[in-house]
């Protein structure tokens, strides 16, 4: 299993590419993924188990979850689009981060079968953004945006509607609340203890069905959110590691190295040097 550095261009992407057969080790990566087999049945293979995707399928791929993709068959290799994105890009949109809380979650399944309308969807949005750009029309790339959007947008709208009965139910709303709270104030060193109050669970329930809906504590959660947004600013500016450490809500530089190492097995510093490779 390796770490992938993914440059992104515009903060996401949205383009074709083309599976093999080929086995290969595990990879991640903290963009968050959208993966949409076009022409050929597809293998996801990830940590707990494997899923076989059929064409018109919509699969996610969650940030740090080590993952691949091929084919079923050899030689018989399958175009599918891809869409990558960092979690930075919709923070300027209003309530956006609500927008990324299905990526978070490990209570339901990444995949959305090609029957539901929401992916039939997103795989005529996916295929309207990779014409845009190819045609690069005059302001392609504000609707290229707008297609990533309404992607996200009917992402989210089919997880809500997978269970309609959530809505309802106050233990699970408290607990969706609080993540994309905490997805929205990534940064900030608020209390958590402060958090799980608003939520009115009892503090052993809350970490206990949180892990449920994350698969991390609410601390990991925190600090994964944050390794998201410190990465982008050390591939993409200049700014001393020290002040993205700060910004970040890591504290101290110090305490950013050591949980940067952690993840991606090598220091901010180094990892910031492989611009240069």
């Amino acid at each position: 299993m390796q770490y992938t550095d993914i440059r992104l261009q515009r903060g996401y992407q949205i383009e074709e590419k083309i599976a093999e057969y080929t086995e290969h080790e595990k990879h991640f990566h903290d963009a968050l993924e959208i993966s949409i087999p076009l022409d050929r049945r597809m293998r996801y293979p990830l940590p707990d188990r494997e899923y076989v995707a059929e064409p018109g399928d919509i699969f996610l791929i969650r940030p740090f979850e080590p993952h691949w993709n091929l084919t079923l068959e050899a030689g018989q290799p399958a175009r599918w689009a891809m869409v990558l994105f960092a979690p930075a890009i919709i923070g300027s949109v209003a309530r956006g981060y609500t927008l990324l809380t299905p990526f978070y979650r490990t209570d339901v399944s990444p995949l959305i079968p090609a029957a539901s309308p929401h992916a039939a969807a997103i795989q005529r949005l996916a295929l309207l953004a990779l014409e845009e750009e190819r045609t690069s029309a005059p302001n392609w790339e504000v609707q290229h945006y707008a297609l990533l959007l309404q992607i996200l947008v009917h992402v989210h709208r089919y997880y809500a509607e997978l269970t309609p009965d959530s809505g309802t139910d106050p233990v699970f709303v408290s607990l969706v609340g609080a993540i994309d709270y905490m997805i929205e104030h990534w940064a900030d060193n608020f209390d958590i203890d402060l958090l799980i109050r608003r939520t009115r669970l009892r503090k052993t329930g809350f970490y206990t069905k949180f892990k449920a809906l994350t698969g991390l504590t609410p601390n990991e959660f925190r600090s994964r959110l944050r390794l998201q947004f410190a990465s982008g600013m050390l591939r993409d500016t200049s700014r001393a590691i020290t002040d993205i450490a700060l910004e970040c809500g890591f504290g101290s530089s110090s305490y950013f190295t050591k949980v940067f190492k952690e993840y991606r097995g090598m220091s901010p510093r180094e990892f910031r040097n492989l611009r240069g490779t």
